[in-house]
């Protein structure tokens, strides 16, 4: 994802992203610090489709937003669909006619008392009735572009000072999940070498000599969620 500083550009960028883990949707919600209202909103669901679900009521019963906040760490939507009521029913089959049929919802913290959910839709197919290919790794992946998207969302709407630079927190959360530079440059969509020189940045700004330290430091210090 490349820095955004407008939520109109985030959200094209981070819609493209999306595409290269089979999801074609997704809505971003931060809510205030006692977590009864919503403070930030950024999706690609239609506004028929926004219509529909406060209209009906939805947002009382939707599962995965009723899983989400039972959880600290993203889940497939599977793990909320074992016990349905016909109202529940009623709202996942009006979700697909919208193509939102399954996909992952990812938890997220904004500060101690404030809590942020993203999730990415996928639509229904005919050749595969599970869109989405259920693994760790997917859910890893997930985790670690919505943390991205959380910390530019968050620039964005001035959410607190960041001590590290946008890009950097970025660079460093993604190489906290283990992944390389190379394949942090193909998410940011920068060049390897680039990303090298931001963490080097980061080792020295940290005062340490790798990059599990250099993570280790920043939560420590608060600078990573």
């Amino acid at each position: 994802m490349k820095q955004c500083e407008a939520t109109d550009d985030l959200q094209s960028v981070f819609s493209k992203v999306i595409q290269r883990l089979g999801f074609q949707q997704f809505a971003y919600v931060r809510f205030t610090k006692n977590c009864v209202a919503v403070e930030v909103s950024i999706y690609t669901y239609s506004e028929e489709w926004k219509a529909i679900y406060f209209e009906k009521r939805y947002d009382q019963i939707d599962p995965v937003f009723v899983e989400a906040f039972n959880r600290s760490e993203a889940f497939f939507w599977s793990a909320c669909m074992t016990e349905f009521t016909g109202k529940h029913q009623e709202f996942f089959d009006e979700a697909t006619e919208y193509g939102i049929f399954n996909g992952i919802t990812v938890p997220l913290k904004s500060d101690a008392k404030a809590k942020a959910i993203l999730t990415m839709a996928a639509a229904k197919t005919n050749e595969n009735r599970n869109v989405t290919e259920e693994s760790s790794e997917k859910i890893a992946c997930a985790t670690a572009i919505a943390e991205c998207f959380h910390q530019v969302a968050i620039h964005i709407f001035k959410e607190g000072n960041l001590t590290l630079k946008l890009r950097q927190q970025q660079v460093l959360t993604l190489a906290s999940y283990g992944m390389s530079s190379k394949e942090i440059a193909a998410t940011l969509d920068k060049s390897e070498a680039y990303i090298n020189e931001l963490i080097t940045g980061v080792l020295h700004k940290l005062g340490t000599q790798t990059r599990s330290a250099a993570v280790r430091r920043a939560l420590e210090l608060g600078l990573l969620d």
